[in-house]
């Protein structure tokens, strides 16, 4: 063989070496980063620096594993779909260019203004959103053409009408001098009765200091607020528009009464700026939005950081609040150091498991005054903590959740459209260990009875409230009965009533609660069914730093040091002889709240496993499932809306029936009681028993037609660390209910 056919040779050897070599190997992309710019062209541009796209989604359509998009300063008036996921070692990043500022926004700008009489104007505009639609001058939101007027444009602080009295379908206003039927047609926005949340109503008839409308769930009382929109007659005031949907004109008085084609007019026409609904890892970082939101609707390992959120929802229908917001679902997702205001409802709604919001400022929520808080808070296992919250027309946060954790937050000024109210609520839910300690929380601006700062209201249990420090309120800690299983430690409150309560049934139902180691300003008195203990009241000083400044932190002498119980997770730090009283201790690690942007927190969630937590997962049965219960016998065990407590119980039969489930987790040789709430059919029997727990089975039975509570006391043997819980229905014709299973020490 010659040299030259030997080498033509050994290059064909190694082509089929490398070709065998990759055969079935993926080919590593190295990761891109791809530019995008307002000068941008997404036919042309590269996606270069030099020659960048238009578009953020022209890079999301290409972007893959690893790839990073920059974002060159301007507004992009787009909403980004992501169709791609990253990975956990390579995340999709959105990211702004160093020291520039981009805003992805849901409005337009509308140009082409036309005098339409005195100060207003009036535009072409296509496309309406309809109970979405808004508009906004120089980036402020304007009011929709509205009777009274305000002089403010703060949704928040804005001007209402007052009525002299009222009904579920009536108001009666003496300043009502409109010619009869001129409302006919219109809406009216009310927040009627006790206060409790608005409600919108079309006006059918109306006469000289009346309208009537059609019948909403409260009656309008006097002294209730209202105003009435819809009505181009009524755009009489600067900052005041009107949206014609038959002729598609957009109608506006703008600030001052110039003429709006000096001004920037916008109108919001999009809802979302980004959708990373069923995607992963995404990263979005200091890229601010306006008059829009971010969906991650079953979304996965998602991040979005340092962004400014502005007018983040819109919707004038009072009913449609819900999913308003920052919007979180799936599993790991995180929101952390960012600002968001402004929304009709919420500014975060969160669901799903193990979801993070971390050390945000958020204000300036529901100005819509639904029955709706700053933070909506469902699912299990979150994260919420070091933020700083405040002004809400309701609610800053509702806590139907479990097993979450809402820590080192500041938290003030809810209630500012409505009454009876929670800086934090929830209302029969079992919150199965969901912890809320080192907070402020402070001035709920809903002064009546039950404006309230941490509210756990009828049918509440499992929530564990520790090291909180509570002033400014009506009510600092409200239990509305019935109350269960609630672990009330080591907190401080300060001018507002300590502890309220209050229920229409089993009005002296607070088994389970624990109150120790608390320092309350003024006496309380509960029903007594409650274990309490180490408190100080009124009848001693506690001796605070300075309690004007809102320091309420311990003076050397205070009566609140070493006079604590020890409270195996929640005292473990403690200095001296025993824990001090309240939630600072005197010598020991002081804390603060809310959010810090220039030192940003690092916080991790953490399971707590505390003495006298319900050891029974879904207590309650309101998530209108039996599961993690499982169904035996028949299987025809099923959720049903007859509830002792909240709006549900289980329903077993007709035939023979029953549900268990097994608690794992449970200390050896420890005395448990097992309690459930149940009631039969008249002739039927159930048995709620305990076995499993290397000891002798234990069962109480029940034929009572009325809601009755039954214990079953058992210990656990040497080895035993689970047991199993069981609700049994003999065979039969007819039904029997449980309700609120509890397992805990004594």
């Amino acid at each position: 063989m010659n040299k030259r056919t030997g080498f033509r040779f050994l290059v064909v050897i190694m082509m089929i070496y490398v070709f065998t070599f990759n055969l079935g190997v993926e080919t590593v992309k190295a990761n891109s980063v791809y530019y995008v710019s307002t000068t941008g062209n997404d036919i042309t541009g590269t996606g270069t620096l030099s020659n960048p796209w238009k578009t953020i989604q022209k890079a999301a359509d290409t972007m893959t594993a690893g790839d990073t998009c920059i974002i060159r300063g301007g507004a992009y008036r787009e909403t980004v779909t992501l169709h791609t996921s990253g990975t956990s070692a390579k995340p999709i990043n959105f990211e702004a260019y160093t020291g520039e500022n981009v805003t992805v926004s849901g409005a337009d700008p509308v140009t082409g203004w036309k005098n339409y009489s005195g100060s207003i104007y009036y535009a072409e505009m296509k496309g309406s959103l309809g109970t979405k639609n808004q508009l906004f001058v120089n980036k402020q939101m304007q009011f929709e053409a509205r009777w009274p007027n305000s002089p403010t444009l703060d949704p928040l602080n804005s001007k209402y009408a007052t009525v002299d009295s009222g009904s579920t379908t009536t108001i009666k206003d003496g300043n009502l001098t409109q010619a009869p039927g001129y409302w006919v047609g219109k809406t009216v926005w009310s927040v009627p009765g006790t206060g409790y949340k608005s409600y919108k109503s079309t006006i059918t008839s109306s006469s000289d200091g009346s309208i009537t409308f059609d019948q909403i769930d409260t009656a309008a009382t006097g002294g209730n607020s209202y105003y009435i929109t819809g009505n181009l007659e009524d755009l009489d005031s600067a900052g005041e528009w009107y949206y014609d949907s038959i002729t598609g004109r957009l109608y506006l008085w703008a600030p001052g009464g110039v003429d709006p084609n000096t001004l920037t007019v916008e109108a919001k026409k999009r809802t979302y700026a980004f959708d990373l609904s069923s995607r992963s890892y995404i990263n979005i970082t200091g890229i601010n939005i306006f008059a829009s939101s971010i969906k991650m609707s079953n979304s996965n390992y998602c991040k979005v950081s340092n962004m400014i959120a502005e007018y983040v929802s819109h919707d004038s229908d009072v009913t449609r609040q819900y999913s308003t917001g920052i919007f979180m679902s799936g599993t790991n997702n995180e929101l952390r150091d960012s600002t968001l205001t402004y929304s009709s409802g919420n500014l975060v709604s969160i669901e799903g498991t193990g979801n993070k919001v971390i050390n945000n400022l958020i204000h300036e929520a529901n100005y819509s005054a639904a029955d709706i808080p700053a933070i909506y808070l469902l699912g299990a296992n979150h994260l919420i903590s070091h933020n700083t919250v405040y002004n809400a027309g309701r609610h800053l946060i509702f806590m139907p959740t479990q097993n979450s954790q809402i820590q080192y937050n500041n938290l003030y000024n809810a209630g500012k459209l409505t009454k009876d109210c929670g800086i934090l609520y929830e209302f029969a839910w079992d919150g199965q260990g969901t912890v809320i300690h080192h907070n402020y929380i402070h001035d709920n601006l809903a002064k009546n009875y039950s404006g309230t700062g941490i509210y756990l209201d009828n049918g509440s249990k499992g929530y564990i409230v520790h090291h909180n420090v509570v002033w400014g309120n009506y009510t600092g800690i409200r239990l509305n009965t019935p109350s269960n299983f609630n672990l009330i430690y080591n907190n401080t409150t300060y001018s507002n009533g300590n502890v309220g309560y209050w229920g229409s049934n089993f009005q002296s139902d607070m088994y389970g609660d624990r109150i120790f180691n608390n320092i309350f300003t003024t006496a309380f008195t509960l029903p007594g069914t409650h274990i309490e203990g180490n408190n100080i009241t009124s009848e001693t000083n506690p001796l605070f730093v300075n309690p004007t400044a809102y320091d309420f932190r311990l003076q050397s002498t205070s009566p609140a040091i070493n006079a604590g119980v020890v409270i195996s997770g929640i005292t473990n730090d403690y200095v001296g002889a025993a824990p001090d009283i309240g939630a600072y201790e005197f010598g020991g690690t002081d804390w603060t709240a809310g959010h810090d942007f220039s030192s940003p927190p690092d916080p991790v969630f953490e399971s707590v496993s505390l003495p006298y937590v319900n050891n029974v997962r879904q207590s309650d049965f309101e998530k209108g499932i039996i599961s993690p219960w499982a169904a035996t016998y028949s299987d025809t065990a099923a959720s049903v809306s007859v509830p002792r407590s909240g709006s549900k119980s289980v329903r077993l039969g007709p035939g023979e029936d029953g549900i268990e489930q097994v608690l794992t987790g449970l200390s050896p040789n420890t005395s448990y009681m097992c309690t459930a709430w149940v009631k039969a059919d008249i002739g039927e029997r159930i048995q709620i028993g305990v076995n499993g727990f290397e000891g002798t089975d234990a069962s109480a039975t029940s034929d009572s037609t009325s809601w009755t509570m039954v214990n079953i006391p058992f210990t656990t043997g040497a080895g035993a660390t689970r047991a199993t819980v069981y609700a049994y229905k003999n065979p039969g014709t007819a039904y029997v209910y449980v309700d609120d299973f509890g397992v805990v020490e004594q």
